[in-house]
């Protein structure tokens, strides 16, 4: 059992580019353990996004030049450490411009497909929001912090993700 092989990402969703040439693709960490990774990837568009495998084993984990392929296609990356805001991941573009990738009903990531930048990428929103917040883990409660974290997300990705593309049309 400790031996298993898995599929490193699992597949969710993607998007043609406005190009036509690439799939901007969303998949999930396969083996993280409650704190769910997400990585949006830019392949060719004679990739199948479906029957993308990257091997994982428990014992060694990823090859190194696996996880070289996954970070050179890799357009945004975040993961949740409280496994909070995690529901109805997707990706959208936006006026042909803008490849947004949302969760929770919040936009967390936003890459500028005319400069080829991920204009707003948090790898970690949870812990920069734990860092900048002040909020003590040891006064844990659970509706307080989503409360908080949310209020967070909203100033510091949403609001400003949303104002960008309208902005940058």
């Amino acid at each position: 059992m400790f031996g298993c092989n898995t599929n490193y990402l699992d597949y969710s969703q993607h998007v043609k580019s406005p190009d036509g040439n690439f799939n901007y693709c969303l998949y999930f960490d396969n083996v993280g353990i409650g704190d769910p990774g997400f990585y949006v990837l830019k392949l060719d568009k004679n990739v199948d996004p479906e029957k993308l495998y990257i091997n994982w084993n428990f014992n060694k984990g990823t090859k190194a030049e696996d996880s070289e392929w996954i970070e050179s296609k890799q357009v945004l990356f975040n993961y949740d450490e409280a496994g909070l805001f995690t529901s109805n991941p997707k990706l959208e573009i936006i006026n042909n411009r803008h490849l947004v990738f949302s969760r929770g009903g919040y936009y967390f990531g936003l890459y500028d497909l005319k400069i080829s930048k991920d204009t707003f990428n948090i790898g970690s929103p949870w812990n920069e929001w734990l860092d900048k917040s002040g909020y003590k883990s040891e006064k844990y409660d659970r509706d307080k912090e989503e409360k908080a974290y949310g209020q967070w997300i909203k100033e510091n990705l949403d609001t400003k993700i949303k104002n960008y593309i309208e902005t940058n049309r």
